[in-house]
Formats: C-alpha cells, sequence, structure tokens
C-alpha cells in the first residue's frame, strides 16, 4: 500500500511523463515516413469532389497495399476531400502513428465557405474531433455532415511532407483511398465510409493520401 506522500509523488510523476509526452508531441520534428506506395499500380480516383461539395467516394477494386513496419491497408474506396481545414494534431506515439503522423479535421460545403464554421468551436481528443455549437446558431440542417475528421496515411515522403505543411485555415484537396488497416500491434482499424456518422471514434476517415493541393479560397466545390 502506498501512503498519501507516495501516491502524490507518483501522481506528480505522471503528471510530468504527460507533460513531456505533449510537450514531445508538439515540438519534436516531423518523423521521416518508411512508408513508400507505388501509386502507378493503384485504381485511378476521381479528379476532385462532386458538385455540392460533397466529398467523391468511388467503387474501387479490392487490394491491399503493404506500409510501413508491418502494417497493411485494404483499399475501400476511392475518395476526393474539398475544404477548408478547422483543427491539426499531429501523432508521435500512439499504436498507429508510424503510419499516420497526422489527423486534419476539415469543413466542407456550405461550412467551408467564408463566415461557415464561425458558430462552431472545434476540439480535438486523439484520433477525434467535436464540434460544439450554441442551441441558436443558425446552421444548415446537416452541417454537422459537413464536419470530418481525417486520420492521414502518407502514401511516401513527399505526401508526408506536403501534409504536415498544411496549417489550420488552409483550403485543401486530397486525393486517396479509405481503407482498412491492420498490423501485429492493432486490432483492425476501418474507416468511415459514410459522412452521417459523426467524427468521434469509429465514425473517422482513414485515408491513404496519394495527392495533396492546397488551393485558394473559394475554389473548392458548392
Amino acid at each position: 500500500m502506498f501512503d498519501e506522500g507516495a501516491k502524490l509523488t507518483l501522481f506528480a510523476i505522471g503528471l510530468a511523463a504527460l507533460f513531456v509526452t505533449l510537450v514531445g508531441e508538439k515540438y519534436a520534428p516531423p518523423p521521416e515516413i518508411a512508408t513508400a506506395v507505388n501509386t502507378a499500380r493503384l485504381p485511378s480516383l476521381p479528379l476532385r469532389a462532386e458538385p455540392d461539395g460533397a466529398p467523391a467516394q468511388t467503387a474501387v477494386k479490392a487490394m491491399r497495399v503493404g506500409l510501413a513496419e508491418g502494417f497493411e491497408a485494404r483499399l475501400l474506396h476511392g475518395y476526393v476531400i474539398e475544404g477548408r481545414v478547422v483543427t491539426r494534431r499531429e501523432f508521435r506515439y500512439d499504436a498507429t502513428s508510424p503510419v499516420s503522423p497526422l489527423d486534419l479535421g476539415i469543413v466542407w460545403g456550405d461550412l467551408a465557405r467564408p463566415g461557415g464554421t464561425d458558430a462552431i468551436e472545434f476540439r480535438t481528443a486523439p484520433r477525434a474531433v467535436w464540434a460544439i455549437t450554441p442551441p441558436d446558431a443558425a446552421l444548415p440542417a446537416n452541417w454537422s455532415e459537413q464536419v470530418t475528421n481525417n486520420h492521414l496515411i502518407p502514401a511516401n515522403q513527399a505526401v508526408s511532407d506536403a501534409l504536415m505543411a498544411i496549417e489550420v485555415g488552409a483550403q485543401v484537396r486530397l486525393r486517396g483511398y479509405l481503407v482498412e488497416v491492420t498490423g501485429d500491434r492493432i486490432s483492425t482499424w476501418s474507416s468511415s465510409t459514410r459522412r452521417d456518422d459523426s467524427t468521434i471514434v469509429g465514425g473517422c476517415e482513414i485515408i491513404l493520401v496519394t495527392d495533396v493541393e492546397i488551393l485558394p479560397d473559394g475554389e473548392t466545390a458548392a
């Protein structure tokens, strides 16, 4: 049994370790990505999102793609999302960070327009995003479907560098594939394939990203 002094000491050590971890994730240089996918052999993708701004999601030939460090991705759909980045969170030490070092929260459609998210407060947790609104906010009826949290798997180092350079507020187009990821150290990690299942755990898109574009304001669809 621990006396009160020992408990306080252990608690302080735990807080210090958490602080070091958070500081390390924030200020450590981006890791090098060992994944190097031959994108030339992957199925074709749409060039851009749907005319109404919704992500384009297409059928693809079933295939598996080797990633780094024993991870493997099974392609579920081709995918293109265009919108405004509202949250950004890097990962260094979780189970999937060797292949997915970045989450971006992205809004599309009406919310991606100037002022579209003025009434929304976004908060992040590990691998999740919450969108908080006042009860009297004037928002589109389907606004929650236009908020996405995206676990990003760079196809190679060049894609990783482009993703890591993205900041909150940027207008982006990401092209790639919704995937299911397996590996020795994780349970099956499967992407959402719907826009109406929230942005918290289980409702996020997992994207094997093959192409990154920064767009001028107003260029996204909708």
